[in-house]
């Protein structure tokens, strides 16, 4: 499944779920489905049990009434778009440069 870059979806996905009853656990994990994420990488993603993003997935679909991930997809690339059509300004999140990760032993290499 092709993936969505966070930054340009966090703006979209916020206002998919403004006025819904969905918990941040909740929240997100529309952000992980909506990015590709299968239930296993989600768990590991989360710190949990591929059980528990399992009940978490269902619950999100019956409070958004919608059958599944697909529709899902859907319904938040649809307002997206209508957003965007009517040229709404969604607000940017701001650039934070990647910090260098440091060298570890396993990871250095020497050259002689």
């Amino acid at each position: 499944m092709a993936q969505i870059d966070i930054e340009i979806l966090t703006p979209f996905a916020a206002k998919f779920m403004e006025g819904t009853s969905l918990t941040p656990a909740e929240r997100a994990e529309v952000l992980r489905i909506a990015q590709g994420f299968a239930c296993k990488d989600s768990a590991a993603a989360a710190g949990v049990s591929p059980e528990t993003i399992r009940a978490r997935r269902k619950r999100i679909y019956r409070k958004l009434d919608v059958p599944g991930s697909g529709e899902l997809l859907a319904s938040l690339l649809s307002l997206s778009l209508k957003m965007l059509a009517k040229g709404e300004r969604i607000e940017p999140r701001p650039v934070t440069p990647a910090q260098p990760q440091p060298a570890t032993s396993a990871s250095a290499v020497v050259a002689r």
